[in-house]
């Protein structure tokens, strides 16, 4: 083999390593995610990848203080948790929509992963409340 055909092999497989390590592929993202305030889950992700990427969002019910630090965070009512809307991953980061009942205007949130095991849950659309830590729970 030639240097020439090495060395654009090796040029392709650097090319082609993002794609085929990327951590932050739609599987990256699939699981229950869990929120916990003061020892108790309050907001509950489930994502499933295959295809497509689909899930469910229960938010909980959140108080936050001026600076958007939580202050107060109970469960979701059994029937608070609605499919997540138009989901599309960006890397490491999952942007969705969101709405309690097809009257209400859809709220805009992002996922993003920190870890393994562990991201960042944030509602676009306010900027009253800080990200909320979600880990993966299965």
């Amino acid at each position: 083999m030639s240097k020439h055909a090495v060395s654009a092999i090796a040029l392709l497989l650097l090319a082609a390593y993002p794609v085929l390590a990327a951590p932050d592929s739609q599987a990256s993202f699939a699981g229950r995610w869990e929120g916990s305030f003061k020892g108790t889950v309050f907001c509950v992700l489930t994502i499933q990848a295959g295809g497509t990427i689909s899930g469910t969002l229960s938010p909980g019910d959140v108080t936050a203080d001026d600076d958007g630090v939580i202050t107060d965070a109970k469960p979701s009512t059994p029937d608070g948790t609605f499919p997540i809307l138009n989901p599309k991953v960006d890397g490491k980061t999952l942007h969705f929509e969101w709405k309690e009942s097809s009257d209400d205007q859809a709220l805009q949130f992002e996922f993003k992963l920190t870890g393994d095991k562990e991201g960042e849950l944030r509602m676009v659309s306010s900027e009253g409340i800080k990200p909320i830590l979600l880990r993966r729970a299965d």
